[in-house]
């Protein structure tokens, strides 16, 4: 075996920078070729995704796992989950089949099965909604049958016996007795007041007695559901009930929250006290007793976190966030966990009297934008008061920092400056906006028309390209503006992206245009047969004495044209004629580029003709939204998920083809 032999086999399960290359190599008979052409080999690319945030956002649902110290899961209202298994130090996102499709309103654990967790989901799709079961900890889960179509807004467990399952839905009280494999109704299909059910509470030793809140007051039955009985002395009238929770060592005492303050009860909700709260604390999302310590309670309000050490008869408030959902940590006497709108996931070790955020690996976020130059890295977020805006990291997405935001706008589009790393620009609904320090101030511009920026692209030299219903723009200084004159018969421009050398792509409503000087001329490009409708297009970097390369992004698969746009062919080799939504050529290495499709993100190192997926272990069933690369780091790929932030991957130097092996893409093509 030769030198050049030793040399490739050595490279067997090595890191390239951040990827595990595992090589299969057949020797060519004696002779070991420099590009392997010829030779048969296989080729896997495992991508490690990074989390990087910018972490936090909403959170609705937080639950303890039974008997496994450490072991945390939490929901949001979209159906995101995540897992934590070193007591909220870090969180991991689990694949749901029902994310982003519905309203994720429960979710319960088995206290009996710490593996078996159940979740409730209304969605607008029938086939979406139900209760869901999982039996191995997130990893897979089941649409349970009977449920299907069923809004469900809320679950129980009775501890007595964890095969004893009731789901409140958008008609009534369903309740199955073998782990959900069967469902039977046990409200009455034309009571219309014990409707949608919201929440639910077993009785802790006899499972015929159950309690159910709606949207106006609770009820009980005591017979397993054979009758019902509304149970609403001394509560305010069409009072929204959001939880109730039955004392495991006192029974007949029931608390329930609601939109109009705190209840007791010490007759099995025979007759409700109101609780008198802090002022502004009255709709109160939930009320939590602690089952560690007696007389300990907890509950959440609009005015934020409430304590009580006396069983609810004086309160103080702990925490300013608007906490959703409570769990204790059965193994760890003094340690809670909390999920909270805007705050995320919080954890607190004193009993609840001091708490912080412990977000690392969650985010819900409202993600708009991921643009970057330089060594920086910008995305936005929008609709979240006080933490919304501008996010900003200079370390590859290790540490994000929140920049803030222009005042009173929210940031729909936001972009880089190619030559200033410290120049954004962004657009907001009310108007245009420069910063020149990284996003910590913003000054308004005058927009190039009364109307709604669609499109924003800043170029080299501070000139920036916008499109608005009215048309196309230029500014040399982003002040004075210039209409550019379109193609005849081009339409609305919809979205602007900038490739390699000064080639720029204009998307429309019903087709795409380039220009090769920055904005200033344009043409239209070939139709790629697919009626005008285009999701990305993206032009390589030319190489010298040739037409630029480019791919186009469709909803009829992946276009490559190699006369600038004017003809295509479809691409085939490793790409399905499905939906690709972006399209990404890479800003320094020619030849290497990056797709979307069906939620995986697929390399190509020839110019777009061959591809192969990166093994893209994000949890998600959503492709990015955004795929970039910083030139100044260019073996990182960042993608911008939706709602879930900026994942980011090693990409080294490597080229893979179906059956050859055909050489490095390390530089400039000289094919």
């Amino acid at each position: 075996m030769n030198s050049a032999e030793n040399t490739l086999i050595s490279l067997k399960n090595q890191d390239f920078h951040g990827k595990i290359l595992t090589v299969a190599l057949v020797r060519c008979g004696r002779r070991i070729v420099g590009l392997l052409v010829g030779c048969t080999f296989s080729l896997t690319l495992s991508a490690s995704w990074l989390a990087t945030g910018p972490f936090g956002g909403d959170a609705d649902i937080v639950r303890t796992i039974p008997a496994t110290k450490g072991h945390v899961i939490a929901a949001a209202r979209n159906g995101l989950i995540f897992s934590s298994t070193n007591g909220g130090a870090s969180w991991t996102n689990l694949p749901f089949p029902a994310q982003f499709a519905g309203v994720l309103h429960a979710l319960e654990v088995d206290p009996k099965a710490p593996q078996t967790w159940y979740a409730g989901v209304e969605s607008e799709m029938s086939r979406a909604s139900g209760v869901y079961k999982t039996v191995d900890g997130g990893l897979n889960w089941k649409l349970l049958p009977g449920t299907e179509g069923i809004s469900v807004w809320s679950l129980a467990i009775w501890p007595g016996d964890d095969a004893m399952v009731a789901a409140g839905s958008g008609t009534g009280v369903f309740i199955s007795r073998d782990g959900g494999a069967s469902w039977k109704r046990i409200s009455d299909v034309d009571n219309t007041e014990l409707r949608p059910v919201v929440s639910l509470a077993f009785h802790p030793t006899d499972s015929r007695i159950l309690y159910a809140g709606t949207t106006h007051l609770p009820w009980r039955t005591t017979n397993g559901g054979s009758t019902w009985e509304s149970i609403h002395t001394g509560m305010i009238d069409d009072s929204d009930v959001f939880s109730l929770q039955v004392d495991a060592r006192r029974p007949e005492h029931v608390m329930a929250s609601a939109c109009s303050g705190v209840y007791n009860s010490t007759d099995a909700a025979g007759h409700w006290t109101k609780l008198e709260t802090p002022k502004g604390a009255f709709r109160t999302h939930f009320v939590a007793l602690d089952p560690r310590h007696e007389g300990v309670v907890f509950a959440g309000t609009t005015e934020g976190l409430l304590k009580s050490d006396n069983g609810g008869k004086a309160w103080r408030k702990v925490s300013a966030y608007s906490v959703k959902s409570v769990a204790f940590d059965p193994l760890v006497d003094s340690r809670m966990f909390f999920a909270a709108l805007t705050g995320g996931l919080l954890v607190s070790n004193d009993e609840g009297n001091t708490i912080r955020e412990s977000n690392v690996g969650f985010t819900n976020r409202n993600f708009t934008t991921l643009t970057g130059a330089g060594t920086a890295l910008y995305s936005s977020s929008v609709y979240e008061a006080g933490t919304g805006g501008v996010y900003k990291t200079d370390n590859l997405a290790l540490r994000w920092v929140h920049a803030g935001g222009p005042a009173g706008d929210e940031l729909v589009q936001m972009a880089t400056a190619p030559d200033d790393a410290k120049r954004l620009y962004a657009a907001g609904y009310h108007g245009l906006f420069e910063s020149r320090d990284g996003g910590q101030t913003w000054a308004v511009r005058k927009g190039p028309s009364e109307a709604q920026i669609s499109a924003l692209l800043p170029l080299t030299g501070g000139s920036l390209l916008a499109a608005t219903p009215s048309g196309l723009f230029r500014s040399s200084d982003g002040m004075a503006w210039n209409p550019i004159a379109a193609p005849s018969g081009a339409a609305a421009v919809q979205s602007l992206q900038r490739s390699g050398g000064h080639m720029v792509a204009a998307l429309t409503t019903s087709g795409a245009l380039r220009s090769s000087d920055d904005g200033q001329t344009w043409t239209a490009c070939g139709d790629a047969g697919t009626k005008g409708i285009w999701y990305g297009l993206a032009f390589d970097a030319p190489v010298l004495g040739t037409a630029s390369v480019a791919l186009a992004a469709t909803p009829n698969g992946l276009f490559r044209s190699t006369d600038g746009c004017a003809t295509w062919a479809q691409v085939h080799s490793g790409i399905d004629t499905e939906t690709v939504s972006l399209v990404l050529f890479h800003p320094t290495r020619s030849g290497e580029a990056f797709v979307s499709q069906g939620g995986r993100i697929f390399v190509s190192t020839d110019g777009g003709q061959r591809w192969q997926p990166l093994d893209d272990e994000t949890g998600s069933n959503a492709g990015p939204a955004s795929l970039f690369v910083l030139s100044a780091f260019p073996d990182r790929l960042f993608a911008l998920f939706p709602r879930r932030g900026v994942y980011s991957t090693g990409i080294g130097n490597w080229s893979t083809t179906t059956g050859r092996l055909i050489g490095v893409a390390s530089g400039p093509r000289n094919d």
